[in-house]
């Protein structure tokens, strides 16, 4: 009866599926890479060079030529850690292994593709579960998709995807533990994603072992959205297997793509990033069991082997993905993929950067960001000489403000899009206290932290202004913890 009642779905709602018009797609995405990576323009010899893997990083192959192309950082830990506060309850806002790696990514409804989105909007999967202290429970879990929000308090947790829907979907006991790997949707293909382990389920084609280099959906008619198109509840037993493990591993033999010592790459192993292709045509490939057929779209994607940084496609059955510099990664025969093509430096001339690209989301932003050379200064009540906070800002000069916050999470006020309708939504410095203009020729800047005073700890924070963009434009808040 469930197999009858989704396929009668299915079949009434095929064509308007097939007749949603693409989206343009730009050449521009968010992304996040397994292992600590360097930028290939070394951001001005700033900290910003420095990539995790829990942060969130940003390639425009248009707005800069081919020859200066680099990955830059779009949101780094200091602003995930300030949005969430002391979420392990260790009187420290920093915890640089927040989220372990950023596993998955995707932008909401209104930015997917097409349009701005910032680093309060993106969604993400983390592979460790954020602390409860701040949020509560759930927190945001491997198996969820999430963002951090400011409502009803700061530092909580809003949903694109719970864990439980994820295994609703595969026909798993909800509280099954899952590490959500991959993800893309769209309305009308609904939502695709992988898994990191091979995983039992009951899915809508019945009772399967899910590989962790298949690629599942969940069709857009199994989903009901909520009005800003997150979703709300999923149909029991709707995952399909999209595009086997087989299927995967033929494109990457496929495609001919090097890793980063120069050998040829014969299987994906795990799925690790994945993007609708918008530019490809509709892909005539599907699903079909129980007579029922379910469209798949053509995909931009990632995988374990893909060292390097490579990115694929599955369109012409298998290839490199081609962005306006060239290919993403080097063809099979041709030496190895250094990492130059996604905007990361090298290990050296003949060696790739270790990492694969983790995560990926097409969406155009804009990148503004703060971090401090010291996220600790552990004076011990004794007082000491100031740090210094880099600026990542395409504006020349930068207005820095300072607040002094609470020990748990700071107060944030959105005054997006009336003010910062292009970068940080959010001012976390409501008292206004002036502390320093930081000029940033070239994009990147630096300044000097107040020293600090015997007998005093806590917790400082700064954001930068500039006018521009929408008018008045906030950067990424970033918190110093003083002991």
């Amino acid at each position: 009866m469930t197999h009858l009642t989704h396929t009668s779905l299915l079949r009434s709602l095929l064509p308007l599926t097939l007749a949603l018009p693409a989206v343009a797609q730009a050449p521009e995405f968010l992304l996040t890479f397994s292992q600590a990576e360097r930028t290939l323009s070394g951001s001005g010899g700033t900290v910003l060079q420095n990539l995790a893997p829990n942060e969130i990083a940003h390639i425009n192959w248009w707005a800069q030529p081919c020859s200066m192309l680099t990955t830059e950082k779009f949101s780094p830990r200091t602003c995930m850690q300030t949005m969430a506060g002391d979420e392990n309850g260790d009187g420290l806002y920093w915890n640089p292994a927040i989220f372990g790696n950023i596993d998955a990514l995707c932008a909401p409804m209104n930015a997917a593709g097409m349009a701005n989105t910032n680093p309060r909007e993106v969604f993400w999967s983390p592979s460790a579960a954020m602390g409860t202290f701040i949020s509560g429970i759930p927190q945001l879990r491997p198996g969820d998709v999430g963002r951090i929000v400011n409502f009803p308090t700061d530092g909580q947790v809003q949903y694109f995807m719970r864990q439980e829907q994820f295994n609703q979907a595969l026909g798993l006991p909800p509280a099954t533990p899952i590490d959500v790997d991959a993800i893309t949707w769209s309305p009308n293909y609904g939502v695709l994603f992988s898994l990191d382990a091979d995983t039992p389920a009951n899915t809508f084609c019945g009772p399967m072992l899910v590989r962790d280099g298949d690629v599942l959906c969940i069709p857009g008619w199994a989903i009901t959205w909520t009005p800003d198109m997150r979703v709300a509840s999923v149909l029991p037993n709707s995952a399909v297997v999209g595009y086997s493990e087989a299927q995967m591993d033929l494109f990457v033999i496929n495609a001919g793509v090097s890793d980063r010592f120069g050998g040829c790459i014969t299987a994906a192993v795990d799925v690790e990033a994945l993007e609708i292709d918008w530019s490809a045509p509709p892909s005539s490939a599907g699903v079909g069991c129980s007579g029922a057929f379910v469209p798949m779209p053509e995909l931009i994607f990632a995988v374990e082997t893909g060292t390097g940084g490579s990115l694929l496609r599955t369109a012409g059955g298998g290839s490199i993905y081609a962005s306006p510099c060239g290919p993403v990664g080097t063809p099979c025969g041709f030496g190895p993929t250094l990492g130059d093509q996604i905007g990361i430096a090298p290990a050296s001339t003949a060696l790739g950067a270790p990492s694969h690209v983790n995560a990926l989301c097409a969406t155009s932003v804009h990148t503004y960001v703060l971090e401090p050379q010291q996220h600790v200064l552990a004076y011990g009540g004794a007082g000491g000489p100031p740090t210094n906070i880099d600026v990542g800002s395409p504006f020349l000069w930068n207005f820095i403000f300072i607040e002094f916050v609470p020990p748990t999470v700071p107060t944030s006020l959105t005054v997006a899009p009336t003010f910062s309708a292009f970068c940080f939504p959010d001012l976390y410095t409501p008292s206004l206290s002036f502390w320093a203009i930081a000029g940033a020729p070239g994009g990147y800047g630096s300044f000097a932290t107040p020293a600090i005073p015997p007998a005093w700890s806590g917790k400082i924070l700064f954001q930068s202004l500039a006018f521009g963009g929408s008018g008045l434009e906030l950067s990424t808040p970033t918190v110093i913890d003083v002991q």
